[in-house]
């Protein structure tokens, strides 16, 4: 009982005890600000790195379909095949949908292309030939209670269900540019912006210079001479 009163007087609002712990617990609070904002400029310089990428893999010459399953994202490739079974439409947060259709190629493997953006439901063609971007496989964010599955009008495909659908399904979705007939484009590239983390980056590093002052002032005792 003695110990742990001693220990609780140690550090009392007036000692040396209870001033460093005040004072080591200030600057780490300074030094939060610089973390985050170098996190953010990381985050912001590999999102950066990414889309290079994608637009690097653009620029190359496109390649046959049956190459798509080891190409890096941002490949074109041309395609041709026969429609495989009912279309997917996902929904998206503007009220459109996306379409994706499953295509049987010719050496009977299956390639799921999204044809671009409109309304679920139309007549659609049984062979389609085009273009398009190789994307992997999105990996939206959704509430509990959303609707995944492999046909009709979901909240997020489901790609195990895809994938025993339609036996050799390819491991990502080419993306039609130009679209089909009818449909907007399908973004081609991911919706995130860099330069909003550079911007965070830049916003943490004004507050933790703007907090470092305001430490120093509050621990550092200040050394006036008396005249």
């Amino acid at each position: 009982m003695a110990t742990t009163t001693a220990a609780s007087k140690a550090f009392t609002k007036g000692s040396p005890q209870g001033r460093l712990l005040k004072s080591s617990a200030l600057w780490l609070l300074c030094l939060l600000p610089f973390a985050l904002a170098a996190w953010q400029w990381q985050r912001g310089a590999a999102r950066s790195a990414e889309l290079a990428a994608l637009a690097a893999a653009a620029a190359r010459a496109p390649l046959p379909v049956d190459a798509l399953a080891t190409a890096e994202p941002g490949r074109r490739a041309a395609f041709a095949g026969q429609l495989a079974g009912p279309a997917l439409f996902w929904r998206q947060m503007d009220g459109r949908v996306r379409v994706w259709l499953p295509l049987r190629l010719a050496d009977g493997r299956h390639l799921m292309v999204d044809a671009g953006q409109g309304e679920a439901g139309g007549e659609l063609p049984a062979r389609l030939a085009g273009s398009g971007s190789w994307q992997r496989w999105p990996r939206p964010f959704t509430l509990a209670g959303a609707v995944h599955g492999a046909a009709g009008e979901v909240d997020a495909p489901d790609v195990a269900a895809l994938s025993v659908r339609y036996p050799g399904l390819l491991a990502g979705v080419l993306v039609m540019a130009p679209p089909l007939a009818g449909l907007t484009a399908s973004p081609l590239r991911p919706s995130f912006d860099p330069r909003r983390h550079y911007g965070y980056a830049l916003q943490w590093l004004l507050l933790g210079l703007l907090l470092v002052p305001l430490a120093w002032r509050l621990t550092v005792p200040s050394r006036r001479t008396t005249p």
